[in-house]
């Protein structure tokens, strides 16, 4: 039985598609999932599975629409296996999302739905001394200006929402990213 960390782009945002992860966790386990935890409402899941990467994406995108009343053209699924999700950990910028430059930059990481990192790298925008962002094999990792820095709404990370690509990417705060990884830890640990 394989570990995964599971994203959900486009649920219980905005207030729309919104679910209850409680009835989320019910749901995968009555579908084959074992040891299914979430995190916060926006989609963050670990769970084990007999299922590949690809076969467990599809699954969840099939259960979501038939089991819940969502926006089905909203919704993508991402599962990331344990191998993987190490190595997004580990090719992320050395010092990535110190605390102590928490106040002054946000640290995302932006995950690739059935598009290579080339092709989002092609796509990303940065403000020369504004902003940063480093391409990994699985994901794509952006420094913009925090709420305490003068150059808070001078990211250029907001165009990349209006691109056609965004529908390809799902994006997590680092501290998500790094909370899910203990939570993977300590389910590969079973």
């Amino acid at each position: 039985m394989e570990s995964y960390v599971v994203y959900l782009r486009g649920i219980n945002v905005g207030g729309k598609n919104k679910i209850k992860m409680a009835d989320l966790r019910t749901c995968l386990h009555q579908n084959g999932c074992q040891n299914v935890q979430t995190y916060i409402q926006s989609g963050n899941i670990v769970l084990q599975s007999d299922l590949s990467a690809q076969e467990l994406a599809r699954q969840i995108e099939m259960l979501l629409a038939n089991q819940f009343e969502l926006d089905s053209t909203l919704i993508k699924v991402l599962a990331l296996d344990f191998e993987t999700y190490r190595v997004i950990i580990e090719e992320a910028p050395h010092g990535y999302g110190e605390e102590s430059q928490a106040n002054d930059y946000r640290y995302d990481v932006l995950f690739l739905l059935d598009v290579t990192s080339d092709q989002v790298m092609k796509e990303v925008m940065v403000r020369p001394g504004i902003d940063m962002a480093w391409q990994g094999s699985h994901a794509i990792y952006y420094r913009r200006p925090g709420p305490d820095n003068p150059d808070y709404t001078k990211s250029y990370l907001s165009r990349l929402v209006k691109k056609d690509i965004y529908q390809s990417i799902t994006a997590r705060n680092w501290k998500t990213t790094t909370k899910m990884w203990d939570a993977l830890k300590e389910l590969q640990g079973r």
